[in-house]
């Protein structure tokens, strides 16, 4: 890189021009903003985590995916939005070349190990309605493996990604100009293919097939009990269908609000390699907020959709103790 003649001035003049300078006042109260967003994303995921620890009844299989999800979800809040708010309120990045690279790893980091979550909740989801007698044999060691694997491959792979910068081969001039005062993360064609298809596009289309067919599954159950007369065994079965279909209705909310928020932002990068990297700058600010964006809104929903996790935060918050009743609430 240091032997490569650089001509920014060229370059940038085929980029798009960056986001015009923001008013003091302005500034002030757009961080000020971000500022309670992250303080907000931080408590609410913390008080997730902390309801399942402190509660027998929410010590499930389900809740485990949930709490793993709450982790990545702090993680983003506690060591990647505060450096895209520094960056933001300083109109530039001036942190160095190798922490803007630790920082977009710890970015890829904890929004994998999260998709990675979703889709694992999905196939357990799946399994337990429409496949019981595999999922009856799922041990608990299984589901830690799965956890840990969740965890082990982005903490693996986006350090390779960035510190080897197999991302810029091919763009190593574009990366050096757009990096020497910005910290994006910033892919190259092949990489960016690779990651969105891997981790997003193909996983999302599982994921929602899966739900599809958990939610096909109970109402073909449901109709045929209606039309039939049904044996106490058939009848048992579809209480236990219906019981496992609603514990399936939360994760599918939480992944129908993720493909709302994260969409725009895999459909800009996506499009943004194929198009030179010629999307305006704000495009891809505002969606990178987006998907922040919904690690503050998991808590809320899951305080909205699940009686159990509503009781226990509010226990919580009343500095209360006690069991929790026994509520089909995930």
């Amino acid at each position: 890189m240091d032997n490569i003649s650089l001509n920014c001035d060229i370059i940038f003049a085929d980029l798009p021009p960056p986001p015009p300078p923001k008013s003091p006042a302005n500034k002030s109260a757009y961080c000020m903003f971000m500022v309670i967003f992250s303080l907000i994303t931080v408590i609410g995921n913390s008080m997730v985590i902390a309801a399942v620890a402190k509660f027998r009844a929410l010590q499930k299989r389900t809740n485990a995916f949930i709490v793993s999800v709450a982790c990545a979800d702090i993680g983003v809040a506690v060591l990647v939005m505060p450096f895209r708010l520094y960056e933001e309120w300083n109109g530039g990045w001036d942190l160095g070349k190798w922490f803007c690279l630790v920082v977009n790893a710890f970015d890829g980091i904890f929004c994998m190990a999260y998709m990675c979550n979703l889709y694992t909740l999905a196939l357990e989801r799946y399994l337990a309605v429409c496949q019981p007698f595999l999922h009856m044999k799922i041990r608990n060691w299984m589901t830690a493996l799965i956890l840990t694997l969740c965890w082990v491959f982005p903490i693996v792979l986006w350090p390779a990604i960035l510190f080897t910068e197999f991302h810029i081969i091919g763009i190593e001039d574009l990366a050096a100009c757009v990096t020497e005062s910005a910290c994006p993360l910033f892919m190259n064609t092949s990489t960016t293919i690779v990651v969105t298809v891997g981790t997003f596009w193909t996983p999302s289309a599982l994921m929602i097939l899966c739900y599809w067919r958990i939610f096909q599954t109970a109402r073909h159950h449901a109709q045929a009990i209606h039309a039939t007369t049904v044996t106490t065994a058939e009848y048992y079965n579809s209480q236990r269908i219906n019981k496992t279909v609603k514990a399936a209705k939360t994760p599918a909310i939480i992944v129908g609000c993720f493909s709302i928020f994260w969409l725009p932002y895999f459909t800009v990068i996506t499009m943004d390699a194929f198009m030179d990297y010629k999307l305006p700058i704000v495009a891809k600010i505002v969606t990178a907020w987006m998907a922040y964006v919904n690690s503050m809104v998991n808590p809320f929903l899951y305080y909205i959709f699940n009686q159990q996790l509503k009781m226990a935060f509010k226990n919580i918050m009343r500095c209360k103790g006690g069991r929790l009743e026994d509520m089909d609430g995930m």
